[in-house]
């Protein structure tokens, strides 16, 4: 297998065998804003199981195309994801200098976040988690997440995620056209915490002695959230002079500041010189540089491993998860 096209279209033939007896649904609120009760509830979280359906099928692709073997084992994780997993996979690339893709999920019945959790490398590094919330007012169809976990599988497969860390400062890369970053905003102390009590409301732990003499301390943490009026004045700032842009130098100071991030990111990708790297090669034979190397092919696989097959694996998942 050369191309990502024929992968893709073999997960899409193994996911009418993984997915059967598994219905999408529409977007449930298309042309309206979602309900205030809808931000609480999930409703039957148990057809988020087309997601752990579709993780199947890539598996079954990669192992059936020879471009990785899978694992049914224990992984070790940078930092645990946020829900927890009862199932986890690995699928372990052939080509050289490519990196692991490790894919978990729960039951998806009888708990509050129905997902599955992707993530890249040894120990793993927590790429997404989908969908980012299950709540009915979250959901935006079946396909939107479908898609997403597509897009995510398919960075690791392309070898085009990139993982870069100093400090606390992050760049994590997917593709071309979606990337982000975290830690290069210069931190800045909110003004009103540094003032009076009468202000920001009385200390949490003032007493009767120090609101007679009007002592206030400078922790954060010892103050009363700002009093109702207060809040409500800076909503209607914000609403009226910023998100209706009545402030244009505020937002061309904004532009400005976005400006010279992206032009720090490019630089640290261009020479990640003392930042740490979480980045592999592209697991199919396509003939892509990388590292200074090209890769001309895949290596042969090895002798099959005596026991069970993936299918049967993931079969007695399904099974379990019936009971």
């Amino acid at each position: 297998m050369r191309s990502v096209e024929e992968l893709v279209a073999a997960v899409d033939a193994a996911f009418v065998e993984t997915g059967r007896g598994l219905d999408g649904w529409p977007d449930p609120h298309p042309d309206r804003r979602p309900l205030e009760e809808e931000y609480s509830r999930v409703t039957n979280p148990q057809r988020w199981k087309i997601l752990a359906a579709r993780a199947e099928a890539w598996f079954a692709a990669m192992a059936a195309a020879g471009i990785a073997e899978i694992e049914d084992a224990a992984v070790a994780w940078r930092e645990q994801p946020r829900i927890p997993v009862d199932h986890t996979f690995r699928a372990v690339p052939l080509a050289p200098g490519a990196i692991p893709l490790v894919v978990a999920w729960n039951r998806m019945e009888g708990v509050d976040w129905p997902a599955v959790v992707l993530g890249a490398g040894d120990p793993a590094e927590v790429l997404t988690i989908v969908p980012n919330c299950a709540c009915d007012a979250c959901d935006s169809g079946s396909q939107d997440a479908l898609d997403e976990l597509d897009e995510y599988v398919l960075s690791v497969v392309t070898g085009d995620y990139r993982k870069l860390r100093q400090g606390r400062r992050e760049i994590t890369v997917y593709s071309k056209e979606h990337m982000g970053w975290s830690g290069f905003e210069r931190r800045r102390m909110k003004l009103w915490k540094l003032l009076p009590g009468r202000f920001v409301g009385v200390p949490s732990a003032a007493t009767p002695e120090m609101v007679a003499t009007g002592y206030y301390t400078t922790k954060p943490s010892d103050f009363q959230r700002k009093p109702k009026w207060l809040r409500a004045l800076i909503r209607a700032v914000v609403v009226k002079f910023i998100n209706n842009g009545s402030s244009p130098k505020k937002l061309r100071r904004k532009r400005t500041r976005r400006r010279k991030v992206a032009k720090k990111v490019e630089q640290v990708l261009a020479r990640p010189k003392r930042w740490h790297q979480l980045h592999g090669s592209p697991w199919l034979n396509d003939n892509q540089e990388h590292g200074g190397e090209v890769i001309e092919g895949i290596a042969e696989l090895p002798d099959p491993i005596e026991g069970p097959s993936l299918t049967e694996v993931l079969a007695e998942v399904r099974d379990e998860e019936r009971y």
